[in-house]
């Protein structure tokens, strides 16, 4: 049962915390168990003897499953509404943390991560799918920038938190918390959550809605718009910040593994304050008459400056660089905005995940693409540093290809 305020007087502020805290808590959990391995990886290489490549498939099979999902996931959260397809996926995440806490070898340490992976796979999109069926259209870049702002908290809290824990539960310990808390922000979606809009009757078979949906939404002149956005400037974020941060500070600035870490911190809590930002200015969008395309073009156009600089070290100061730089992506929950304003209510579950799931295709695409230039830069006698520094002027171009490709395509039809 949805509780109500102690006055009776039943304000806007109030319902929107009551829809957006049991999704957000959930997706807070879900971003822990995404960047949790970096802290895990040494334990559990010490107890149980994985390899690299091990310790590559382990974190792969998180992503692998939450990709994979986003396709049924679009029609199912449009069919079945967002919390009763949040909750059932939400007990695969729980299982998932339960089975990686008895793990005693590799395989069951993968499919307890990929159960996870499945599991938390609607956490952010039937958020979304919720807040578009509940609110209106100029409040739904500043949600979606306020949950992406609950994720940078979850990868925060993956980090040191995680660390000064290990110690006194083990990594097993980890995994029986995190299942723990799963099970209470079920509850939170069952007892707080108040009743949702019904969805819209479908009576398709679902693989034939589903497919049907899909070919739809990438036929729509905005999402093609957003095609190289989300693929290279999101995707492309997401593939710096969880794997190629940490070697640039190391190798380019020569930094110790501790100051590598802080630096790491640092730019976790500017990421997390700048999707605060970008919350509480989203509702204002329309008041000072800026459409939303045009704030993704404007953030699009600060974020390739401020890359640049900071590759090019114009502020003599990396982490100054760098923290300059993750401000411009608040821009990214635009993105997801976008996308669902884009198509009736019945169709923003799909159109949301066919967005997620580009941006997952595309930070999978990105890190090993950068990867793959920074090798290339050393079988042709370059520095590991060099190697970096023109992997992330790559970076840079692709962000530039995106932002043209944004403002050049013409609009299908205005929606913001």
């Amino acid at each position: 049962m949805a509780l109500s305020p102690a006055n009776g007087h039943t304000t806007e502020h109030y319902r929107v915390m009551q829809i957006f805290l049991p999704f957000a808590a959930a997706y807070l959990l879900s971003y822990v168990m995404r960047s949790v391995n970096a802290v895990l990886s040494e334990p559990l290489t010490a107890e149980l003897g994985l390899s690299a490549s091990q310790l590559g498939l382990l974190s792969g099979a998180y992503l692998l499953t939450f990709a994979a999902m986003q396709i049924p996931l679009g029609a199912l959260l449009d069919r079945k509404g967002p919390r009763n397809i949040e909750l059932i996926l939400l007990t695969l995440a729980i299982l998932g943390c339960v089975i990686s806490a008895l793990a005693v070898n590799f395989f069951w340490l993968w499919v307890g991560r990929a159960l996870i992976g499945l599991g938390v796979s609607a956490c952010l999109m039937a958020s979304y799918k919720a807040y578009r069926i509940c609110f209106a259209a100029e409040r739904q870049s500043s949600l979606a920038s306020l949950m992406l702002m609950v994720g940078s908290l979850g990868a925060l809290i993956a980090t040191v938190p995680v660390e000064l824990a290990l110690p006194l539960i083990g990594w097993r310990g980890i995994f029986w918390l995190t299942a723990g808390l799963f099970v209470l922000s079920t509850l939170a979606l069952l007892w707080w959550l108040p009743p949702l809009p019904d969805p819209e009757p479908n009576h398709r078979p679902f693989w034939r809605d589903t497919w049907v949906g899909v070919k739809e939404v990438f036929a729509h002149r905005e999402i093609q718009r957003l095609i190289p956005f989300a693929t290279f400037i999101h995707g492309g974020f997401l593939a710096v910040q969880g794997l190629w941060m940490g070697p640039w500070f190391r190798v380019v600035d020569g930094k110790s593994s501790s100051d590598a870490a802080f630096a790491l911190l640092v730019l976790g809590v500017v990421v997390m304050f700048s999707h605060m930002a970008m919350s509480y200015v989203g509702t204002r969008f329309k008041d000072w008459g800026w459409s939303l395309d045009r704030v993704l073009q404007v953030g699009s156009l600060l974020l390739l400056l401020l890359t640049a600089a900071a590759v090019l070290d114009l502020w003599n100061h990396s982490v100054l660089g760098w923290s300059l730089m993750v401000t411009a992506t608040c821009i990214t929950g635009v993105g997801y905005a976008k996308a669902s304003l884009a198509f009736p209510v019945s169709m923003a579950g799909r159109a949301s995940t066919t967005i997620n799931f580009i941006v997952f295709v595309g930070a999978f695409a990105m890190q090993w693409g950068l990867g793959l230039i920074v090798d290339w830069m050393t079988t042709l006698q370059m520095s590991e540093a060099q190697g970096l520094r023109i992997a992330f002027l790559f970076w840079v171009a692709c962000q530039g290809f995106a932002l043209a490709w944004l403002v050049l395509l013409p609009r299908q039809r205005e929606k913001d």
